[in-house]
């Protein structure tokens, strides 16, 4: 079994958790390093509540370092690369044997905004598993090196070097496969891909096929304005077994109607839909920006282009259909957070004359450009196990009313509750979040309730991300 963590951090960088200056933060009374800190501590609790294997954060900074295929060498790297210091300097994470996968654009010239994607995982995990990176590319070398895809074991072993130390305005890149003080490690013969090569030598995959082999090497699929999604590839070894676990890492535009073209062009990624290698999983996750339910509380279809491959998502609503009242429903759902400050208060954490406002959501999920957007983010395995989906232990970890989301047993609708343990972050909650099963208490009875958007409590979250945190168990 392996344990995920997806998590879209907003902007992901250095800043973000290391801010050095001492001026004072918009809209806060802290400075920008104190700020920081803080979402750092927020990001450590949701790390540590989790215990993941792996670890995908997108959304992580990079400009534009065309034509090369390493992350530029600035704040979404550098940020990377401190969460990987971090757990491997924490007894609490089993630190010492984390390792993180050499960052690399995407995004091209023609429209789509850069970023990376932040892939850590634990190299050896409870259980005796042995985790390898396999790629599926193999590395050029260098800081203007380039992530090919090998054709033959031949080709590979010709072309793959290793990755530079610390150099160009880069972290120590080839420290981020092999621990300080450890060996290089080969990848095992058995493994679905680079098997044989050392695992500081291999690489992500951002550029993808329609079909199979054996066709000129430029003809790939031209994603367009779309970011394509990030491929990275392990092999699992316990107790003498060996299976492969393929990853891909999305972050699909959020403009109207684009989620759904990006989600038709994943579905023709040769990668993402050929048949399943024997012992392989495979998994599709991230940040998709369409709607899981619509208004009624009903599923979209919005993921109908993967589960046409045999995908499903695991964060799905039950069998059944949506209960009244909606808003004690949907809420279940949502990984999407609405901004504080739009309200000018905290009364959309409350109920008032004309609304009530239900446990889990109390009106803040959604976003200020619209309604309640239910679930923005998921993840989609293959295969998948229909007669025991508790297996994968889906759970949206909430920071701000706490996970797992079962404050009213059984839910509202037998929604998914989660079964990741994180209280409220909130610091000074005044009385919030009020007690299950009735909706939050009318804000005019409570001179407090102005209080909750503040820092301490609900700013913080939001101004970490304003998405929450996934997890699943993949068998």
């Amino acid at each position: 079994m392996t344990r995920i963590l997806v998590w879209n951090v907003s902007t992901f960088g250095i800043l973000k958790i290391e801010d050095p200056s001492t001026k004072r933060a918009r809209g806060t009374s802290i400075t920008h390093q104190e700020a920081s800190e803080d979402r750092f501590e927020l990001i450590q609790r949701v790390f540590g509540a989790a215990m993941p294997d792996i670890i995908v954060i997108v959304e992580v900074a990079s400009g534009d370092s065309f034509p090369n295929a390493l992350a530029t060498p600035t704040d979404g790297i550098l940020g990377a690369n401190r969460l990987l210091t971090f757990l491997r300097g924490d007894p609490a994470f089993r630190g010492g044997d984390w390792r993180l996968v050499p960052p690399l654009r995407i995004g091209r010239s023609n429209g789509s905004k850069p970023e990376t994607v932040a892939v850590l995982y634990r190299g050896v995990s409870d259980g005796g598993v042995t985790r390898y990176f396999t790629g599926p590319n193999v590395w050029t070398g260098g800081y203007a090196g380039a992530s090919i895809e090998p054709l033959a074991p031949a080709t590979a072993a010709a072309q793959a070097q290793p990755y530079p130390g610390a150099g160009a305005g880069y972290p120590d890149l080839n420290a981020m496969l092999v621990p300080p003080g450890s060996q290089v490690r080969e990848i095992p013969r058995g493994a679905l891909y680079n098997g044989r090569l050392d695992e500081n030598t291999v690489a992500a995959r951002t550029d993808f096929r329609e079909d199979d082999r054996g066709v000129p090497s430029d003809n790939y699929l031209n994603f367009g304005p779309y970011r394509p999604p990030y491929m990275v590839t392990f092999t699992e070894v316990a107790g003498g077994n060996v299976s492969d676990l393929t990853l891909f890492g999305v972050h699909s535009p959020a403009v109207a109607g684009d989620p759904e073209v990006f989600l038709s062009y994943l579905a023709s990624v040769y990668d993402v839909v050929s048949p399943l290698n024997l012992a392989e999983t495979r998994v599709v996750c991230g940040d998709f920006n369409v709607r899981l339910l619509d208004v009624n509380g009903n599923y979209t279809g919005a993921y109908d282009a993967l589960t046409a491959h045999d995908y499903e998502y695991l964060l799905r609503p039950p069998a059944g259909g949506p209960p009244n009242p909606l808003d004690g429903y949907t809420t279940y759902f949502g990984t999407h957070l609405r901004q504080g400050q739009v309200t000018k208060a905290s009364r959309f954490l409350w109920s008032d004359d004309a609304n009530l406002s239900y446990y889990p959501g109390y009106r803040y999920f959604g976003s200020q450009r619209g309604a309640n957007l239910s679930s923005l983010d998921n993840i989609l395995v293959r295969p998948y196990d229909a007669a025991n989906p508790a297996a994968f232990q889906m759970s949206v970890i909430n920071p701000v009313v706490g996970s797992p989301l079962n404050r009213i047993n059984p839910p509202t609708g037998n929604a998914p509750e989660g079964t990741i343990g994180l209280a409220s972050q909130f610091r000074n909650p005044v009385g919030f979040p009020p007690a299950p099963p009735v909706a939050a208490p009318n804000y005019v009875h409570y001179n407090i309730a102005y209080n909750l958007t503040n820092w301490d409590n609900y700013e913080h979250i939001y101004s970490t991300s304003d998405h929450l945190a996934l997890f699943a168990v993949i068998p």
